[in-house]
């Protein structure tokens, strides 16, 4: 098969030669299904075509009645005729019209061994199948706006002949050939007789289709008047019935369950991923601005310097420039405050940065009160005024010591 065959299907059934693997667009053929396997590239799906060979036929009359309930009545009736359980065969009905109360049914019977031998070069080469048919049924149909149509066609070196009526599978058979490996007429007209006893045909032949040249003049005797054509049948492209085993639709179901979930895992694993990319570029842009940041800092790092170094000169000259500091101004302002309480203030400290004072009280709540006043004063607003809590001397006068702090000499500390 040429290279290009890259379809995601490809439908293998039997040929002249052997075995044949169709795509849109190209095809090969070999003598056997596994050669055949092996010149198909991977990553196709297939859908099989059993041959005519592999079928079993039946006519049954049953009661008229919906499909469900015939596909019931006829495994009933195979599993009497036919030496398989229902387990071991896959069946399809084909109804072919109702004569009175009755349904004129064929049955078209495949045995899972059969199926099984026939598939296995598939299955071991894991293109599946993923549909099951059978080659017989679909030429059928390819049939169907022929009337009462045969066809004539060759599978693995072996005739076979049909009859359809409406695209309806009426008559299947195997024809023998001479030693030579020619059909003899005698052997056509058998089979011709053959359909006709059992009475599967509605009316004359209408339409006849061979598949080789030589097989046209046998059919225009066999069939005087009759329409005869030459050349290969394309199969009906949609897979008439549902010939595909139980146990390998499970494992279609379950490879197409498993296929969705690596499929979700995937999606959730490109998600993480992408994630993952947003989050580090996030981090790459951070990292970034904080070096971006840290450069400025930098730059900026000797005006804040200048800066600090300026605060400290004036904190260190503050009390030498602000009246508010002066020992005078605070004697002034602690002396105010006392008014016409009974205090004596009897040592006065002061430095640039904070000053202290004892002091004596007719009583310790006399005491409490000034030091409530001081904290109050406006003039002492940048103070941080502080005292413990009196002593009563033997007199039972309350001496007591008050501190005040500058907000610089606070952080100072």
């Amino acid at each position: 098969m040429k290279s290009r065959l890259g379809a995601p299907l490809v439908r293998l059934f039997p040929c002249p030669e052997g075995w044949r693997a169709q795509t849109a667009s190209d095809s090969c053929s070999a003598a056997s299904l596994s050669e055949l396997c092996q010149k198909l590239p991977s990553g196709l799906k297939a859908e099989l075509l059993l041959p005519s060979s592999s079928i079993v036929t039946e006519w049954m009359r049953l009661p008229a009645a919906p499909r469900e309930d015939l596909l019931s009545m006829a495994q009933l009736q195979l599993e009497k005729l036919l030496p398989y359980t229902a387990d071991d065969f896959v069946f399809d009905v084909e109804e072919n019209g109702v004569d009175g109360e009755d349904a004129q049914i064929l049955a078209v019977t495949a045995p899972l061994a059969e199926i099984k031998s026939v598939a296995e070069p598939l299955r071991s080469s894991g293109l599946g199948p993923v549909a099951v048919g059978v080659y017989a049924l679909q030429l059928a149909r390819a049939l169907a706006d022929k009337g009462v149509a045969m066809a004539l066609w060759l599978e693995a070196s072996q005739p076979f002949l049909l009859f359809s009526s409406g695209g309806k599978l009426l008559w299947v058979e195997g024809l023998a050939v001479s030693e030579d490996s020619a059909l003899e007429l005698g052997e056509l007209q058998r089979g011709l007789l053959g359909a006709e006893l059992s009475g599967v045909l509605p009316g004359p032949i209408q339409f006849a289709n061979v598949g080789r040249s030589e097989w046209a003049d046998l059919v225009r005797e066999a069939l005087p008047g009759g329409s005869v054509s030459v050349g290969d049948i394309e199969p009906a492209a949609e897979i008439v019935g549902n010939w595909l085993p139980p146990a390998w639709a499970e494992e279609a179901s379950a490879l197409v369950r498993k296929a969705r979930l690596v499929g979700r895992i995937q999606w959730a694993a490109i998600g993480y991923a992408a994630l993952l990319a947003v989050g580090f570029g996030w981090l790459a842009y951070e990292k970034s601005r904080i070096a971006r940041m840290d450069r400025e800092i930098a730059e900026l790092q000797p005006q804040v310097d200048l800066i600090k170094s300026r605060q400290n000169r004036w904190r260190s000259m503050e009390a030498a420039v602000d009246p508010s500091r002066y020992l005078i101004e605070l004697l002034h302002q602690t002396a105010k405050t006392v008014g016409p309480a009974d205090i004596r203030i009897t040592e006065f400290q002061v430095n640039p940065r904070e000053f202290a004072f004892s002091a004596e009280a007719s009583n310790v709540a006399e005491a409490i009160e000034y030091v409530g006043r001081l904290k109050k004063e406006p003039e002492l607003a940048s103070f941080k005024i502080e005292s413990p809590n009196p002593n009563i001397l033997p007199n039972e006068r309350a001496q007591f010591r008050v501190t005040g702090k500058t907000d610089s000499a606070l952080v100072k500390r």
